[in-house]
């Protein structure tokens, strides 16, 4: 099945960043957690919007730190190279917490393709910076420097029409907006991270997200 990629003005759109192609000067492993703490991405994906949690972890035993005032970009494909809707909700200024979403559609818009089930991709993407500690021949270079050149890739699975798979929320609401941006920026102390330091925060204007019901006790994941 194909879908004709007209453009609306009253749909939203995923915003394509590509960021598994950009390069960067530090590659992450999702199995080593370094500077964010990821929830709720350990199941199966059904058609729908799924919500997951991103936190900032303390960097106090890193090279490196998240760069002050940078975006953080984050991105969902399927296993064929569909971008997947994906946004920030809201983010808890108290505990630092980090809600977003990203959905599964049965029309993806703006391809011809279909979302295929299989291994598909989150993709977290960030500025770092020189600590006053990170040796000399560790420190970032200067074609990285202010640069988007961080990036952890964790895989999410997809069974669009699983038995059993997770499909938290259906939604059949018709959008007002152009775009979802799938980002937010740092600043210091603006929040806190889950550790004590203090170089670490976020801030995100709420007013350009979608409130809405949290889906409690998420599954912890990092990377």
């Amino acid at each position: 099945m194909s879908f004709p990629p007209e453009f609306s003005s009253t749909t939203t759109y995923a915003n394509r960043y590509d960021l598994d192609e950009i390069d960067v000067f530090v590659e992450g492993n999702s199995n080593n957690p370094m500077f964010f703490s990821i929830g709720g991405l350990s199941r199966v994906f059904t058609f729908g919007k799924h919500y997951f949690t991103i936190s900032m972890l303390t960097t106090e035993n890193e090279l490196y730190q998240l760069n002050s005032g940078s975006r953080v970009l984050f991105e969902f494909k399927s296993i064929n190279n569909v971008v997947l809707r994906s946004d920030v909700v809201e983010i808890n200024q108290r505990n630092g917490l980090i809600t977003c979403f990203f959905e599964i559609l049965r029309d993806p818009l703006r391809t011809y393709k279909e979302v295929q089930d299989g291994q598909g991709t989150f993709i977290i993407a960030a500025s770092l910076q020189n600590k006053q500690t990170t040796p000399a021949d560790k420190r970032i270079p200067e074609k990285f420097i202010n640069a988007i050149n961080y990036r952890c890739v964790y895989p999410i699975s997809i069974g669009k029409n699983s038995i059993g798979g997770d499909s938290l929320f259906i939604t059949n609401t018709t959008h007002t907006t152009s775009t979802l941006t799938g980002q937010f920026s740092f600043s210091n102390n603006s929040i806190p991270s889950t550790g004590n330091d203090p170089n670490n925060g976020a801030e995100y204007d709420p007013s350009s997200g979608v409130k809405t019901t949290i889906q409690k006790n998420f599954d912890r994941d990092t990377l």
